[in-house]
């Protein structure tokens, strides 16, 4: 039996005694330390398999640390408003699904029958309050990391364009365009995408004409609409001058692939590339787009940061008074002074009741850092 097939048993909340390594042990899939959460689990499939804990061998005295609490359980029991429901999502993905495959198959007399009806029904949920305690991203299912991450930008796409009031219709575009705007990395090779050394100059060619291929494929698409061709040629396009292709003015491009633009760098930030690359958590996505905003729209970055928030709905923070709580709801009159949901006291134990404090209102407390480590 090959490595692969020896699957390690794992629980939720489990925290890992040593690292997961790939079948050759070369690469380190999971740090020790790490807490193996539903998600993670899914994704480590071809590594892992979920038991129940009982099944585990533990000692009974064993008491798991406050710090090692479940993440996830935390998040289920504030019940977060999911941006479209399961049903809804699993229609666009498998719309979008069946597109794409055509696309890498060559095939011609594409539609956007389906697409259009499944994204218009993901606009139709979308909530049209920025302040509602909403998952930011859902789970993610697919095997491939691009199908996730053009999906994902559609639904923040959805999001963040209704909360903005832009028209239904423009909406619908924006949603639409984002579940595409990667269309041409279907035309680069997995030994390329997946190559773990630098690209060679040949290789780097390629990805980056991504950008233009996807634009052709798409313009042969009847129906298909000019904010889509638009955000798949430019969702690389950077006032600095350091995006790609060169050919593409910055100013040229309408406000929305400027919105497109930090949606597309915001969502693989935080998105986990596989089980190869750590995902930087919310918050320190939303910092990093700050710290490098000379590259985005001014508009476009602040139009982000106003429905996203500084510290994004479900990120954990530490409190001047050694708490931590849970971030439930941004206050739009000041993104540094959320409404949070206390969660451990300063001795780490869980709190029995629950108490939301609004940090605007709190004089008191004040956040210190971003935890983490739950």
């Amino acid at each position: 039996m090959s490595k692969q097939r020896e699957k390690i048993e794992v629980f939720e909340g489990q925290v890992l005694e040593t690292a997961l390594l790939s079948d050759d042990g070369g690469t380190v899939l999971c740090k020790a330390g790490t807490i193996m959460t539903p998600d993670l689990i899914r994704r480590l499939s071809n590594w892992v398999v979920r038991v129940e804990p009982g099944k585990k061998k533990q000692d009974e005295d064993e008491t798991v640390p406050a710090a090692r609490m479940n993440r996830d359980e935390i998040l289920r029991r504030l019940e977060f408003e999911e941006i479209v429901s399961r049903k809804t999502r699993e229609r666009a993905e498998s719309s979008q699904g069946e597109f794409f495959d055509k696309v890498r198959a060559g095939q011609g007399g594409l539609s956007l029958d389906a697409i259009e009806d499944a994204v218009a029904a993901m606009v139709e949920e979308t909530p049209d309050d920025p302040d509602v305690p909403v998952k930011l991203f859902e789970m993610k299912q697919h095997s491939s990391y691009m199908y996730q991450h053009c999906m994902e930008c559609g639904v923040m796409g959805s999001f963040i364009a209704t909360n903005l009031k832009y028209p239904h219709k423009d909406v619908m575009g924006f949603a639409m365009a984002l579940m595409l705007h990667d269309v041409g990395i279907l035309t680069v090779p997995d030994s390329v995408l997946t190559k773990k050394t630098a690209l060679t100059a040949e290789e780097w060619a390629l990805v980056r004409g991504h950008s233009e291929r996807g634009f052709e494929a798409l313009k042969k698409v009847p129906g298909m609409d000019p904010l889509a061709l638009m955000t798949a040629m430019g969702h690389h396009v950077y006032a600095d001058g350091s995006g790609y292709p060169e050919s593409v003015d910055f100013n040229d491009l309408p406000p929305l692939v400027h919105l497109a633009v930090v949606i597309n760098d915001f969502e693989t930030l935080t998105a986990q590339h596989g089980p190869f690359r750590q995902a930087a958590n919310l918050h320190d996505g939303v910092s990093i787009l700050l710290r490098h905003r000379h590259r985005y729209h001014p508009t476009a970055i602040e139009q982000f940061v106003r429905v996203i928030g500084f510290y994004p709905i479900s990120t954990f923070v530490e409190l001047n008074t050694g708490e931590t709580g849970v971030v439930v709801r941004n206050n739009p009159d000041n993104l540094f002074l959320p409404e949070i949901k206390m969660v451990l006291d300063p001795e780490g134990a869980e709190f029995k009741k629950e108490i939301i404090v609004n940090l605007f209102e709190d004089a008191e407390r004040r956040i210190t850092a971003v935890r983490s480590d739950l």
